[in-house]
């Protein structure tokens, strides 16, 4: 496996929004508005962001599918698969991130204050599914490897050469996505900044829950891998 398969996935960054403070009590509305960041960002699930945050159902739909897009980008340069013209393989893979990230557990513990200032607990069940693929695409590759030093695809086109490599990554983790492991869960202190009439949280703050969403792979898997590279990205010769 490739060195770039030990390198985590990039952070992904979210638009949080300013909301108008009014209705209910400060606990359960930052309780709430935490919650439905949450939802609308990995979900799709947006009718209590839109009723927190003023935004209508069109940005709402749009956040979602832009979180689903940046993570199927990710998993594309994770695995070194060159898909962005391929019409059949792309938006597959994006409804692999959507698939995957159906599959988030969180907690949202009641909001609390300390020293003037509200604080939300937020728990984190990290998503296993690189771990959970590692074996199964580790064999797969040296399988292909193995075609590909035998000549088996001497005579196909590169798009047909990176679209074959790439499917047979893109079906591993669509059955991966279908029963997902977690690890220990992990928890994020977010902080509400407060404004005259509103509050919302920072960016930083929610790249801290998205650092833990997915979980990066193991230090013994990364162990396991040897550093040549995948057939995802050398190429061989097109003559």
């Amino acid at each position: 496996m490739k060195k770039k398969l030990l390198c985590s996935l990039l952070l992904l960054i979210m638009v949080t929004g300013l909301l108008s403070g009014c209705g209910s009590t400060k606990e359960s509305r930052y309780q709430d508005y935490i919650r439905s960041l949450i939802t609308a960002n990995y979900l799709g699930t947006s009718d209590e962001y839109i009723k927190t945050t003023g935004a209508n159902q069109a940005d709402a739909e749009a956040l979602y599918l832009q979180n689903a897009n940046r993570l199927a980008n990710n998993l594309n340069a994770y695995y070194g698969l060159s898909i962005s013209s391929d019409t059949e393989l792309a938006p597959r893979m994006d409804e692999v991130a959507k698939q995957i990230y159906g599959k988030i557990r969180f907690d949202i513990a009641p909001t609390r204050m300390d020293n003037g200032i509200y604080y939300v607990d937020v728990t984190i069940y990290p998503i296993n599914i690189l771990n959970d693929t590692h074996d199964y695409v580790k064999d797969y590759v040296e399988l292909f490897n193995q075609k590909v030093a035998a000549g088996d695809y001497n005579d196909v086109t590169k798009e047909e050469y990176r679209h074959e490599f790439a499917l047979g990554i893109i079906s591993i983790l669509e059955e991966g996505a279908k029963k997902v492991s977690y690890q220990e869960p992990r928890t994020v202190t977010v902080r509400i900044i407060e404004g005259k009439d509103t509050y919302y949280i920072s960016d930083d703050d929610f790249r801290k829950i998205d650092a833990e969403v997915i979980a990066t792979l193991s230090e013994e898997n990364q162990e396991q891998d040897d550093p040549e590279e995948t057939p995802g990205t050398t190429e061989q010769s097109w003559g």
